[in-house]
């Protein structure tokens, strides 16, 4: 049987605060859980450079599932549900650019590609098992139009994998020191387990349980 695979993104530091997506990649990179082989990967916050990133890591890492994350000011951790094809750097009325200085304004991610494209992450078995571990956790049907859903859709576009799909974090206490904010926080060791739970229902789709593999 060939090794199982799942990619786990996330970002690296923006808009000077410190990122936890990009910390649970790494922390997660070459582990295993529940038979399945992480690879993790910190991605650039760079709007035009995370299509082809996102086919690049496709075709060297040949994954069964991707799950990528970023971090947001959320009250739960939130399991997306649909990515747009839109990148646009405004937060209400004010321009964020990226990392790199890109403020794209209503630009599609891939030309002449779908307005917008489904998960393919189990997201309410997700869901159900971070709340049944006392994690708060929703699903959620905007992923916004920075660079989170830029990585979501262009993960989705590629549909090289059986299990694709975005999970929002929430930010970490130290980093809302000084900013009014009604999203919860939650620790570093919090937010990895989440996603360790989600790598978990991934693999009960993605490997034979017991029972098949004595079937016949």
């Amino acid at each position: 049987m060939k090794d199982v695979r799942i990619l786990i993104t996330g970002f690296e530091a923006w808009a000077g605060k410190k990122n936890p997506s990009g910390m649970i990649a790494k922390n997660l990179d070459g582990k295993a859980i529940k038979g399945l082989d992480v690879i993790g990967r910190v991605l650039p916050e760079d709007f035009y450079a995370l299509p082809g990133l996102s086919k690049k890591l496709i075709a060297e890492i040949r994954p069964d599932a991707v799950i990528s994350t970023g971090w947001d000011y959320t009250k739960a951790i939130k399991v997306e549900k649909i990515a747009l094809n839109v990148m646009n750097s405004f937060f209400v009325d004010s321009v964020v650019p990226d990392n790199y200085g890109n403020k794209p304004s209503h630009e599609p991610i891939i030309r002449n590609a779908p307005i917008a494209l489904q998960s393919t992450l189990p997201a309410d078995e997700i869901v159900q098992e971070l709340r049944k571990n006392n994690i708060p956790a929703v699903v959620s049907y905007y992923a916004g139009t920075h660079c989170c859903n830029t990585v979501m859709y262009s993960f989705l576009h590629t549909d090289k994998v059986k299990i694709s799909g975005f999970i929002h974090v929430p930010p970490l206490p130290e980093m809302v020191k000084g900013v009014r904010t009604d999203s919860i926080v939650m620790s570093i060791d919090e937010q990895e387990k989440a996603i360790q739970l989600a790598i978990e229902v991934c693999a009960r789709h993605l490997l034979p349980s017991e029972k098949d593999g004595h079937q016949g």
